[in-house]
């Protein structure tokens, strides 16, 4: 009897709760008429798609101490927490088209990091990139760089679980909006104290994001540089990473509600959907563009004028295979992974992890791929660089190629981005498209249109200044083709002082900024010094100068 008075006092309370989402059967039109809903992506404009869903529904939920944790305009919908007899409760009401329960999902398979070791540094253009090279040459970033096109006046939004960007890589990030889904804030760093991912300090909650954003807006000459370092970034935590590493469906949808308001030109998802925690979930036959809620999401938003990029997954070598959601939409441009061999060795080959297609409706997925398999990304805990493994990190490769595409064609349109990037791509596997690698290894210089300016001959002048007095001696060149180029240096003795080997594309190397350089070490003496400077199609030698220590008699004025 006690029992029975306590469950008409506490009806809900004493009940299991479950996260739902709630779809409204209509919302305000704005003009005093009631606008009835429906979930397709062609079924709403783009300003009804922005109206907000009706504050009473909301109000009258409230009243039965049903809380929305989140909202979406584009779903009219609010996802809740709620006990079994609050749900029928939701479903008997008129102003409800339906119930159901939000996708919670194990996070795609996280491959293991591993130490750079001693591997060289290398360079192109007028930049060091450090172990960093060899990836974004692959894919021709480096020629867009030489070119000047390095993200500037685009903005990315990144959803992923959270981004402790305190590396040098970030000396110059620049961050427009970040929102913590997760805890409810407006910091996307390590907190120690946070409501639902406790201390953040002592975990890896904010590590995959920002590894993630390095390989996107890193900036540390000499060490390192990413695809789109003068980018703006917009970024969104919306994974808990406490159980399984799950995903909320609702997060991030919001997440990318939110990067729309804020004007998003490109958005970076590595993330994927696929089995829920409990082992239930999507099946294949999900993978239709148009079944799982973020399929459908990403969908609107592409509608909307934003490039979408997401990694295909990393279930290449497990019983799932298939690529994960949203991956299967129809215009997000969906990213497999390769490997990052050493130039001229062999073609790239497709990670044994990296998710194939087709879709469930017969679509060609993934779109394209990019490296992914042991691509060089920042230690966020570490301070250095590591290794890293996963279409996580091919995704937002291809997410600052198209930044860069967007620099140089401001008015392209996703379809466009898209469409550049497939038809330019590096065939790769079996001939044409294919459901393993698509339509191929992204070439960034080939989506672009642009072309280099290739010198007609080979040319090394002299280097300068000379005398050398100050911190660096620069050695010109011109190039027409890319070259592995070899610098040493001499003493009067014959002694090796220093090696340099850099790796340049093809141009003009001979004004100052862009001439390779050489940083004096500051313990080398002053006097004669002979160089050598070699490629596999040119040699010059001479001698220079250093000039740094006056006597005192010199010193006087």
């Amino acid at each position: 009897m006690r029992l029975g008075i306590l469950l008409i006092l506490l009806p809900f309370g004493v009940q299991a709760q479950e996260k739902v989402w709630v779809f409204f059967a209509d919302k305000p039109d704005g003009a005093g008429s009631r606008l009835l809903w429906q979930d397709g992506s062609g079924d709403h404009s783009d300003a009804e798609l922005d109206l907000p869903i009706d504050s009473e529904y909301v109000h009258r939920l409230q009243e039965m101490d049903i809380v929305p944790v989140l909202r979406s305009r584009w779903f009219n919908a609010v996802s809740v927490e709620v006990a079994e007899v609050q749900q029928r409760w939701l479903e008997a009401q008129s102003f409800v088209r339906r119930v159901q329960p939000v996708r919670r999902m194990r996070r795609p398979q996280l491959l293991p990091e591993t130490a750079i070791g001693p591997a060289s540094a290398k360079a192109a253009s007028a930049l060091d990139y450090g172990p960093a090279f060899d990836q974004l040459a692959q894919i021709g970033v480096v020629e867009l760089h030489s070119l000047g096109y390095d993200g500037d006046g685009v903005r990315i939004a990144i959803i992923d679980n959270g981004f402790h960007y305190v590396h040098d890589s970030f000396a110059q990030l620049e961050v427009v909006a970040e929102r913590d889904f997760v805890n409810g804030d407006d910091v996307v760093l390590d907190e120690p104290d946070q409501p639902v991912t406790g201390d953040e300090t002592r975990s890896v909650q904010n590590i995959h994001g920002a590894q993630v954003l390095s390989l996107l807006a890193g900036y540390e000459p000499g060490r390192f540089i990413g695809v789109a370092p003068r980018a703006e970034y917009i970024l969104a935590k919306t994974e808990d990473n406490r159980i399984e590493l799950p995903i909320e469906e609702d997060r991030w949808i919001a997440g990318l509600e939110w990067a729309d308001s804020l004007g998003a030109d490109v958005v970076n998802s590595s993330l994927g959907y696929n089995l829920w925690d409990d082992g239930s979930g999507y099946t294949y036959e999900d993978l239709d563009g148009a079944t799982a809620l973020t399929s459908i999401a990403a969908e609107l938003a592409v509608r909307r004028g934003i490039v979408v990029v997401v990694a295909a997954g990393n279930e290449g070598d497990n019983s799932w295979r298939y690529v994960t959601a949203p991956a299967d939409a129809p215009g997000v441009i969906s990213v497999g992974s390769v490997d990052v061999p050493t130039p001229g060795v062999r073609e790239p080959l497709l990670a044994a992890s990296s998710s194939r297609g087709p879709t469930a409706d017969g679509r060609i997925k993934p779109d394209v791929v990019a490296p992914g398999q042991w691509v060089v990304a920042a230690d966020i805990r570490g301070g250095d660089y590591v290794r890293v493994n996963g279409t996580s990190f091919a995704s937002p490769m291809v997410g600052g190629v198209c930044a860069l595409l967007l620099q140089a064609h401001p008015t392209w349109s996703p379809a466009e981005v898209r469409e550049a990037l497939q038809q330019s791509a590096t065939d790769l596997g079996e001939a044409g498209p294919d459901t393993a690698y698509g339509w191929g290894m992204v070439d960034a210089l080939g989506a672009s249109g642009l072309q280099l300016q290739r010198p007609e001959s080979l040319l090394a002048g002299n280097p300068f200044p000379n005398p050398a007095s100050g911190e660096a001696i620069h050695f010109p060149l011109v190039l027409n083709d890319r070259e592995d180029v070899e610098l040493r240096i001499f003493d009067l003795a014959g002694g090796l002082v220093a090696a340099v080997e850099r790796s340049l594309v093809a141009g003009d190397y001979t004004a100052p900024g862009r001439a390779l350089r050489w940083e004096i070490p500051r313990e080398l003496a002053d006097g004669l010094y002979f160089y050598l400077m070699q490629t596999s199609s040119l040699s010059r030698s001479g001698k220079f100068a250093l000039v740094r220590q006056r006597s005192q008699v010199d010193r006087q004025p």
